[in-house]
């Protein structure tokens, strides 16, 4: 055999090959699903302002008033003269007066506890504990109703009203 018939063979021969190497099937990858239409982006409301707690927030401006002869202890704001509480005693009673109607959390520095006002008034019984835990708060008590919320300093003029009533 001559040396170009064997050069013509052997290129004929991976010529072959190489189209029957073509003809192979070869899977295709999976094309990935097709992306979403792109949609206006809603950003998310911001999520409301942490509320302070209750020892954190500021006092309500303001001064104690103390009446030896009606035994009434009265917190009035500054630069008002209706008062935003009164304790009165009132014979074995303490009568809380505020603009307050309802279930009322009084929070004190010794935990939460419930008073009922009906009418802008609540009547405690002298020896309750809840008038000791005011009375003995460390600076503050808060008083907290549907809709208002009162945060007051402790000041002598409360014990004052809880002794002369016991």
């Amino acid at each position: 055999m001559n040396r170009p018939s064997i050069r013509f063979r052997s290129a004929a021969a991976a010529a072959l090959l190489l189209a029957a190497a073509g003809c192979t099937a070869i899977p295709a990858p999976e094309a990935p699903p097709p992306a979403p239409p792109p949609t206006a982006a809603v950003p998310p409301s911001p999520a409301p302002p942490p509320a302070a707690a209750w020892d954190a927030r500021a006092l309500d401006g303001g001064a104690w008033r103390y009446d030896a002869g009606s035994r009434t202890a009265r917190f009035v704001p500054t630069g008002g003269a209706r008062p935003l509480l009164t304790m009165a005693c009132s014979g074995g009673v303490i009568r809380l007066t505020a603009g307050l109607d309802g279930p009322v959390a009084l929070r004190t520095s010794a935990g939460t506890d419930q008073i009922r006002f009906d009418g802008g008034s609540a009547t405690v019984p002298n020896r309750d504990i809840r008038l000791d835990r005011i009375a003995f708060s460390r600076g503050r008590f808060a008083l907290e109703g549907a809709g208002r919320v009162l945060t007051l300093p402790v000041q002598s003029e409360i014990g004052r009203v809880i002794e002369d009533c016991r």
